[in-house]
């Protein structure tokens, strides 16, 4: 029970401050229209997903017993195929979230490495990346549709789902997917702080340096958590197992899924001017610019209108 409130502690807020975030972006989209914050918001739509569904399958159901009051949303759906696309949508949206993260660090990159090219295709095409990294999973989580999904008991009365499909079959795939998703994340990022770095005083201020620091912890923690996932699927029999799958990668796993808002909130000065005012605490907001990390300010002039998608912090 512990665990489960302190969990309740870190999401509650993470989630109030995710939705306020997206509410300033859509209602200034004028202002923050850019591929960044286009996967911001597909992140958001994923990330509340993942937490609902991890929440009511794993968080609730473990404090939950079998003769509780709650017992009963878990019995309603005793051999139901809706458990079947709650199990499937939770390795699902592992593939999703490791997915976005490393398109953001791509995003990233590209952006630093010519931004007034790159951002036009980004906008114009994403679409197509979204539709992929949302679709492709289901080749290998929809064999959980043909397997038998129903919650069990665990060894103190409470509630576990389990399906009758062997994890290895699920599971494999997801980790070696991890490793490629997070090495691409390294790299990508490295290679977008070693530009940011040899640029000049001048470029450095226009080139979404914030941005880039977001996705760098994000990816860190993507690291950190792949790793620990790797060594306990190669090491079950470890004494520390249980510890680390129990509570270290659950918190893990609710890092990755919501401290996005918080980095934004602590990097993007645009946004948390604009959060100020909504509770009556703003002062004068922080206007937005585009940038082009390889044109002049001359070009740079003759092309504001073509992207609003950068921000000066």
């Amino acid at each position: 029970m512990w665990f489960f409130l302190i969990t309740l502690f870190y999401l509650i807020p993470s989630m109030i401050l995710y939705l306020i975030t997206v509410y300033v972006i859509i209602k200034h989209w004028k202002k923050f229209k850019s591929s960044f914050f286009v996967w911001y918001l597909l992140d958001f739509l994923m990330n509340t997903l993942t937490t609902g569904i991890t929440f009511y399958t794993l968080k609730l159901s473990s404090v939950t017993c079998q003769t509780c009051a709650l017992s009963s949303i878990y019995l309603m759906l005793e051999n139901n195929f809706t458990l079947n696309i709650m199990y499937s949508l939770m390795y699902n949206m592992s593939y999703v979230q490791y997915a976005i993260t490393s398109i953001i660090s791509i995003n990233r990159l590209s952006i630093i490495w010519n931004h007034f090219l790159f951002e036009r295709l980004w906008i114009k095409y994403s679409f197509i990346l979204i539709f992929a990294i949302n679709l492709l999973p289901f080749i290998n989580t929809s064999q959980l549709f043909y397997s038998t999904c129903q919650f069990g008991n665990r060894s103190d009365d409470t509630f576990v789902l389990r399906c009758d499909l062997p994890t290895n079959l699920l599971f494999t795939p997801l980790i070696y997917f991890q490793g490629v998703c997070t090495l691409c994340s390294l790299i990508c990022n490295i290679k977008s702080c070693s530009i940011v770095w040899k640029a000049s005083i001048e470029m450095k201020a226009n080139m979404e340096a914030n941005f880039l620091i977001l996705i760098t912890v994000t990816s860190a923690v993507q690291t950190l958590g792949a790793f620990i996932t790797f060594v306990l699927n190669e090491y079950p029999n470890s004494p520390m197992y249980s510890t680390f799958h129990t509570y270290v990668l659950p918190i893990i796993s609710d890092l990755f899924t919501v401290m996005q808002p918080w980095l934004l909130v602590a990097l993007c000065e645009p946004i948390r001017t604009r959060i100020r005012k909504i509770f009556g605490l703003g002062s004068a907001v922080v206007d937005v610019a585009p940038h082009n990390s390889r044109v002049g300010p001359t070009q740079q002039q003759n092309d504001v209108s073509d992207s609003r998608a950068s921000i000066r912090f």
